[in-house]
């Protein structure tokens, strides 16, 4: 198999993981990296790539990379009075010390990353012995004087006897200086002694024992005789110390052998840890998620990338929309030369070997790839001089071994099949082999020229055609996928293009045969009519979102302004009220008055004025209830009734420029289109269009005769599937949020997701509340694993 992933470049997916890896034994797993066979762990494995996925998005990590590896520092502990070296403990007590901080990382995580956590359950801090050797080793690598109260009196004394050494010779400078000995004024250490440079023609004049000499015999290093002795107890130091040191280093070995099994436990759970955490960041790269992983069954791509072509910073990868089990285990794939077959099989052999080594993959959700267990790829040329086969020769001996090995777990990727020989009997062995790969129901992909399998996977049960489209207006490659559709090869087109002249083309066609052309441009017909098939469906289903969304526009906002002329009626009765109230008052003190002074005159001229003030402030619809009045000398006032004007409709059918009202609704506008059936048409309000059923609209004027008729159809606003609304403020976030929901209502988006990430959890909290009252949001949750977990919110949208 392992020609097969080298055929799929699973290496070159496998160099892009060490790259994200942080310690050295990493590495080394990641090369070797194979897909598994147990489904259980594939499932888990994606999920805890998730949950350490999670942790990168907040801002977390595991602490320090660049580990070395220790296997072979541990391996060296088991041999017992072995010792390790200073720079060896030193790498020890830098994987004690990031075991401390995963440790840490996964306890304040452990909600988050459960399954992190169980698969590191065995790590467990050893944290006595990263004291110690804490304690004891110093980053240079060097044994600190803390490291025993022994070492620590040694090098007291030493430096005790270096001042007493060094005041000596300093005392002798002065006096050889004048007898010119001297090579300078100085005193350096050689072989561990404290010496004179001294002028090889002056040796005579300094008493003492010559330690070394200068490489060009000029000096001579000498220790004066009266400083041997001081010599001779500082170098008796230094052995001391070197002893001690060397007993430290061998007591720090032992407490290293006396933990080496759970030294090796955590080192191992490091490793898987980094492991993921390589994986996550890639997962995060590809902007991958969790497709559903089957036993086995129906392969779905939907939006699949080629993930070393996204890594290559590709401006534009082409998405790979295939399925293979629904109905037919062969897909055979056709079209032209340099169209992306290849990158066709590649992509789908890569993705599925990712989800076998546990990799989320840059796929849309609804994806779902079986895990197989066996990848049999024959792609590229297969020539090879050292064992003397020719390129059909080595194509059909890797045919014979996938026949002979796959079975229905398998998933065989075959590029070109039966190239390299005659096009008839290429295309009969191929067909044969086909046969065999779907009787036994093994889920096979080939790319091919040949007429004759295009036409075998026409008519056979269990087989499919597919192609790769090709623009003839340019004739260029578009990359995309067709399923059912077998595709032509354009030769003579691209031919053409080049340069070829038209003699020679035609010639070619009568070559070729009138049948096989006819086919040719039958097929290359059919693609062109899917195509405009395809952007037909497409039109129609955002003109219908359309229409969906701009009625709701207009209920929604005929719904705001019956709530407000409700609010006004409420406020306005209230006034009233208020009004009626004062008036009552301002009545009985009216008639108190006129009963007091018995109605004289004057009286009843200011009763009339003051009842004349109250009507000009009174406007209601209702009669004031002047029942309080209890006095044959005064007439109620007479209080103005508002008349309401109806609209006068005209009896015809509505047409394009006629003005009309909409039931529940005063306001007039203009129709200004209609669609196909004529069941509904769209109302101008100002610069707003309504779309409303025809049978709610009243005619009140009709079109003037100079007025164009023009249909206009509103403009679709361009939805993502998410909105990235992370770093915003509150405001701003809402805002973005109310015209993301709108607009995806409006073009018929039945799912949209929301990131918003997941920090203190203060903006997830503010859209969520939001989401409740929004009119257009049918239900809400967090993403799963693989859809971003609880820094996203997937919301699903109200259909009309």
């Amino acid at each position: 198999m392992q020609r097969s992933l080298q055929a799929l470049e699973f290496p070159q997916l496998c160099d892009e993981l060490t790259k994200l890896a942080s310690y050295d034994e990493t590495v080394d797993r990641l090369r070797s990296l194979s897909p598994s066979k147990d489904i259980g762990w594939v499932r888990n494995e994606m999920d805890r790539v998730e949950e350490v996925r999670g942790l990168i998005l907040r801002g977390g990590g595991f602490g320090e990379g660049g580990l070395r590896d220790i296997r072979s520092i541990l391996k060296k502990v088991t041999v017992t009075g072995s010792l390790l070296h200073a720079e060896e403990l030193l790498v020890v007590l830098h994987h004690l010390r990031v075991q401390s901080t995963v440790h840490k990382v996964l306890t304040k995580n452990r909600e988050q990353m459960p399954k992190v956590v169980k698969l590191a359950a065995q790590l467990i801090p050893i944290k006595e012995l990263e004291q110690k050797l804490s304690r004891s080793i110093q980053p240079d690598a060097t044994i600190h004087d803390r490291a025993s109260r022994e070492l620590t009196r040694i090098r007291r004394t030493i430096t005790v006897q270096q001042d007493r050494i060094r005041r000596k010779l300093t005392s002798m400078l002065p006096r050889l200086k004048k007898t010119s000995a001297l090579r300078d004024d100085s005193f350096t250490i050689r072989g561990g002694r404290y010496v004179l440079p001294v002028r090889s023609d002056s040796v005579h004049r300094v008493k003492g024992i010559v330690q070394d000499r200068s490489s060009t015999g000029g000096t001579l290093f000498i220790e004066p005789l009266e400083i041997i002795d001081l010599g001779n107890e500082f170098r008796a130091l230094e052995l001391a110390e070197r002893d001690e040191i060397r007993r430290i280093l061998l007591e720090l070995t032992e407490h290293v052998r006396d933990n080496l099994d759970q030294i090796d436990l955590n080192r191992q759970v490091l490793t898987d840890l980094d492991i993921l955490w390589a994986k996550a960041q890639l997962s995060e790269k590809l902007d991958s998620l969790i497709p559903t992983v089957t036993k086995g069954g129906t392969l779905r791509l939907i939006m699949g990338r080629h993930p070393l072509m996204v890594l290559a910073g590709e401006r534009k990868v082409v998405p790979l929309n295939l399925e293979l089990g629904v109905g037919w285990t062969t897909l055979v794939i056709s079209g032209p030369n340099a169209g992306g077959k290849t990158v066709a099989i590649k992509c789908v052999g890569l993705l599925a070997l990712m989800v076998a080594c546990g990799l989320p993959i840059p796929a849309l959700p609804g994806s779902e790839v079986p895990l197989y267990t066996d990848f049999q790829a024959d792609i590229g040329d297969q020539q090879s001089i050292s064992d003397d086969l020719s390129t059909f020769t080595a194509h059909a001996s890797r045919l014979n071994e996938i026949v002979k090995t796959t079975h229905t777990r398998s998933l065989v990727l075959i590029d070109e099949i039966g190239s390299g020989t005659d096009p008839h009997e290429g295309s009969s062995l191929s067909i044969a082999i086909l046969e065999r790969l779907i009787k036994h129901k093994i889920p096979t992909i080939v790319t091919t020229h040949h007429s004759a399998l295009k036409s075998f996977a026409h008519s056979t049960d269990g087989c499919a055609n597919g192609s790769m489209e090709f623009d003839r207006k340019t004739l260029s490659p578009t990359y995309r996928f067709h399923a059912k559709i077998p595709g032509s090869s354009y030769a003579l087109e691209i031919a053409s293009r080049v340069g070829l002249s038209n003699q020679i083309i035609d010639r070619a066609r009568q070559v070729l045969g009138s049948d096989r052309a006819e086919l040719e441009d039958l097929i290359m017909n059919l693609t062109e009519k899917m195509r405009s098939y395809d952007r037909l469906v497409i039109d129609e289903k955002k003109q219908a979102a359309a229409l969906t969304n701009y009625e709701e526009e207009y209920n929604r906002r005929l719904g705001k302004l019956r709530e407000r002329e409700k609010n006004l009626k409420k406020k306005a009765k209230a006034t009233a009220q208020e009004i009626l109230s004062q008036a009552r008052k301002t009545v009985e003190s009216v008639v108190k008055e006129i009963r007091e002074k018995r109605a004289d005159k004057g009286s009843i001229k200011k009763a009339h004025k003051t009842l004349a003030n109250i009507e000009d402030s009174l406007s209601l619809d209702k009669k004031t209830d002047m029942s309080v009045l209890d006095t044959s000398d005064l007439k109620p006032p007479k209080l103005k009734k508002r008349k309401r004007r109806k609209p006068k409709f005209i009896q015809k059918q509505p047409e394009i420029g006629d003005i009309v009202t909409v039931d529940g609704t005063s306001t007039t506008g203009e129709i200004s289109a209609m669609n196909d059936k004529g069941d509904r048409v769209c109302v101008a309000v100002g610069s707003v269009q309504i779309w409303v059923a025809k049978n709610r609209v009243n005619v009140v004027k009709p079109p003037e005769e100079s007025k164009p008729q023009v249909r206009i159809m509103p403009k679709l606003p361009d939805v993502p599937l998410e909105l990235n609304i992370r770093g915003l403020n509150m405001e701003d976030a809402l805002e973005k949020v109310d015209r993301y929901i709108a607009d995806g209502y409006a073009v018929g988006r039945e799912q949209l997701g929301i990131i918003h990430g997941k920090g203190d959890g203060i903006l997830s909290n503010s859209v969520r509340d939001y989401l409740k009252r929004h009119k257009f949001v049918k239900s809400y949750r967090f993403g799963k694993h693989g859809e971003g977990d609880f820094g996203i919110t997937i919301v699903q949208i109200k259909t009309k």
